[in-house]
């Protein structure tokens, strides 16, 4: 198949200007409608990014541009409904994350794709920047020996614009979502940890601060799991500064740690120089890798090689090439589910013990509210 895909845009919020961005740069694809309900944003959004059309009516889009495939980029309630009616059209189908509101959703949408044969990725595009995968590959070479526990953070800025403005409206949709915030967000999180956790349904910990944000939503989460051979501890959290997204892996061997602000890759190996030197060691390791990797992004800068969202880029290739080769999605179904229905048991699990607290005490509280461990 040489032609390129046709790819259409529901949603023309924030993530949709990546979105657009980044389909831009793709030889694979060519973009050629956008849709929202509020069409003075379609309209913008096209204008923006040189797309021919922008539309207020989905169902006009897909009959007078007739893409090839559909991104979704709308608040997650309607992912589901979306998705099934687009797949049902002979559209393949991309939906940002969190891709529905719970597992049985994400299964329905899949049912339907094996039954017309088309494809669905999920944006899951973390999984995919290049630092990520350059970790990946080190655990995958053995550098690191046997995978024994993960640390994920998950930092987020409640004075930023999306912060702001479901925080000071009561009726948005963030707090509709079984999770509220965290559902939104800290998909990216959980996914970096379930790389390496392959267990489909690991004992889960959650503790959830009560409401700090001005709209009385919870922003501060913990959570462990436990897995046949891997442990994880995840953190959610608006308050730690800097706002970070780091993932340390430990290993038998070795263990690193992954800025994906920073793009940085630091690895922890046993020290060998004999007793103080041993002091000098480990510094100079860290040294020479700082080193190495500020060299090689100060290249990347000079060649305008350096992209915010180059894991989203390279997902997107990689969904439409496997259109194109009629080829596995680069997320399997599977994979999707398992860490959809993961997050199900984490929401549960810390609600639960949220309305246990408020049934007792009958007003809410600012003390940790724990989960039990469930299996």
């Amino acid at each position: 198949m040489s032609r390129k895909l046709r790819v259409a845009l529901v949603g023309c919020g924030q993530i949709a200007d990546a979105h657009l961005q980044e389909i831009n740069k793709i030889a694979l694809a060519e973009i050629v409608g956008v849709c929202d309900r509020q069409v003075d944003l379609a309209e913008q959004a096209a204008a923006r990014f040189d797309v021919p059309q922008a539309f207020d009516d989905l169902q006009r889009m897909i009959a007078e541009v007739q893409p090839d495939v559909l991104h979704i980029a709308t608040p997650p309630h309607t992912h589901c409904g979306l998705a099934i009616d687009a797949l049902k059209q002979g559209l393949h189908v991309y939906v940002e994350k969190p891709f529905t509101l719970d597992a049985t959703e994400a299964e329905e949408i899949f049912e339907v794709a094996r039954n017309v044969g088309r494809t669905v990725c999920v944006g899951h595009d973390q999984l995919f920047d290049p630092v990520w995968e350059a970790c990946r590959a080190r655990v995958k070479a053995g550098e690191l020996g046997r995978i024994v526990h993960v640390d994920s953070i998950q930092g987020y800025d409640l004075s930023g614009p999306f912060g702001k403005a479901f925080a000071s409206e009561p009726q948005h949709w963030v707090h509709r979502l079984p999770g509220g915030l965290f559902q939104n967000v800290m998909s990216h999180a959980m996914y970096r940890i379930t790389d390496f956790v392959p267990d489909r349904e690991p004992a889960i910990w959650a503790t959830a601060f009560a409401p700090v944000s001005d709209a009385g939503t919870p922003t501060e989460l913990r959570v462990m799991l436990r897995g046949q051979d891997v442990t994880a501890h995840l953190i959610f959290s608006s308050t730690i500064r800097p706002v970070q997204r780091v993932a340390r892996i430990y290993g038998t061997k070795a263990s690193l740690e992954v800025d994906l602000d920073g793009r940085t890759v630091r690895a922890f190996r046993k020290l060998t120089a004999p007793g103080p030197f041993a002091k000098i060691q480990a510094p100079a390791r860290h040294c020479g890798e700082a080193a190495r990797t500020l060299a090689r992004h100060v290249l990347q800068f000079l060649r305008g090689d350096i992209h915010y969202f180059a894991g989203m880029n390279r997902l997107f290739t990689l969904f439409y090439q496997s259109i194109l080769d009629n080829s596995t999605p680069p997320i399997p179904p599977r994979e999707v589910c398992r860490v959809t229905g993961i997050m199900d048991r984490v929401f549960r699990a810390y609600q639960e013990e949220t309305d246990k607290s408020r049934n007792q005490t009958g007003s809410d509280t600012r003390e940790l509210i724990p989960a039990g461990l469930l299996t």
